[in-house]
């Protein structure tokens, strides 16, 4: 059996994204593997039930630390060596960037996934700037092999490699993200007749669009239109960009929010509201909560940064609007809370979409074909 290694920056980033994928690789004579920098009890048991054996190494998602950096790539090439794998998978800036190094030098095959290069792209300050300098020219330099496929979750992620000369045109892959088992994601028609629900749920981090989407609910509530924003999700500490505890308590005390905390049942909240908003303001890649909520049978609200408008089409199942800007979320909330008709024709169009091209099952074939194809 081949050797499959997933390399990931997070326990919760690859049980949200990743799991599925790797359980599917298994069920296709894959031997697989996982190194992560921490692993919840609750998910290794899972994994291992499935045949899959974790692996720690170390890694600081935010430090900028050179002899962090090379305390990294040494701890992970230890668990490569215990592995042996046939090809490897990273996944996220730091582990592409230590998989790049490591792989060149003992001629394993790798696949590297860029979900959303986000403030590390955009950014102009002299911290990112610099950084973005080095990653990405120590990845160009070791990248000119045959044996490196990446793959790409947003065309303007792709672009920038493509121009910059980082990888060669034939290393680059266009995908389309996670997809979702439909069957764990049904249509549930909305219901009529009650207090419009919008939900935010995501990492919580201030570049993601939360502030901007609050003043929006607040300027519809003084209107007088039943309105009601939900938030869900998780606080990311190690981001200098994540809310702090006390601000999402003050918005909720305010009566600005209902707030949920972390959810497991995604597709039953998704279910209860009628819309869903990730106005963001950097370049994600497919963002999965858009997915998940189009496979409900939900509209959405986003911006057309990175790979945002490959799952909102606007205007068809859902509203496009500019990045931190109160004004055209307004415009979008107002019309889907004026028409019941509309929220079910855009979450209709939103099922049909996911169907086509977001299914577990096109994501699957997808990576098992690059797979065949480098091992080949």
């Amino acid at each position: 059996m081949k050797k499959l290694l997933f390399v990931i920056n997070a326990d919760w980033y690859f049980n949200l994204h990743w799991k599925e994928r790797a359980i599917n690789a298994v069920k296709n004579g894959y031997n697989v593997f996982i190194a992560m920098p921490s692993c919840s009890e609750k998910l290794k048991y899972e994994l291992e039930s499935d045949g899959i054996v974790v692996y720690l190494y170390h890694l600081d998602r935010t430090s900028l630390s050179i002899l962090g950096e090379v305390r990294s790539i040494i701890n992970l090439n230890k668990v490569i060596n215990k592995v042996s794998p046939d090809i490897i998978h990273s996944v996220t800036i730091k582990p592409n960037l230590y998989c790049t190094i490591l792989t060149r030098i003992k001629k394993i095959q790798l696949v590297s996934t860029y979900a959303g290069l986000g403030t590390l792209k955009i950014s102009n300050s002299i911290k990112y700037r610099l950084s973005r300098n080095v990653i990405f020219n120590i990845i160009k330099l070791f990248s000119k092999s045959k044996n490196i496929t990446a793959l790409f979750e947003n065309n303007e992620d792709l672009e920038y490699f493509k121009v910059n000369g980082i990888y060669s045109e034939r290393q680059l892959v266009r995908v389309f993200g996670a997809g979702v088992n439909l069957d764990s994601y049904p249509y549930v028609a909305p219901v009529k007749n009650r207090k419009i629900k919008v939900l935010f749920a995501s990492r919580l981090l201030k570049d993601k669009g939360l502030d901007v989407l609050v003043s929006a609910v607040r300027e519809l509530k003084l209107k007088k239109i039943p309105i009601e924003l939900c938030v869900a999700g998780i606080f990311d500490f190690d981001s200098p960009l994540s809310f702090t505890e006390e601000e999402i308590k003050k918005y909720s005390n305010n009566g600005d929010i209902l707030w949920l905390g972390q959810c497991s049942n995604m597709a039953k909240l998704i279910s209860q509201c009628d819309i869903v908003a990730l106005p963001t303001m950097y370049g994600e890649g497919v963002p999965r909560i858009l997915i998940e909520a189009c496979a409900i049978g939900r509209p959405i609200i986003t911006t057309p940064l990175g790979g945002c408008k490959d799952i909102c089409i606007d205007n068809v199942n859902g509203f496009i609007v500019e990045p931190n800007d109160i004004n055209t979320i307004i415009i979008a909330l107002n019309k889907l809370c004026e028409s019941h008709n509309l929220i079910e024709k855009f979450g209709l169009k939103g099922r049909e979409l996911v169907t086509n091209n977001f299914s577990n099952e096109s994501v699957f074939l997808q990576n098992l074909f690059i797979y065949k194809k480098l091992l080949s």
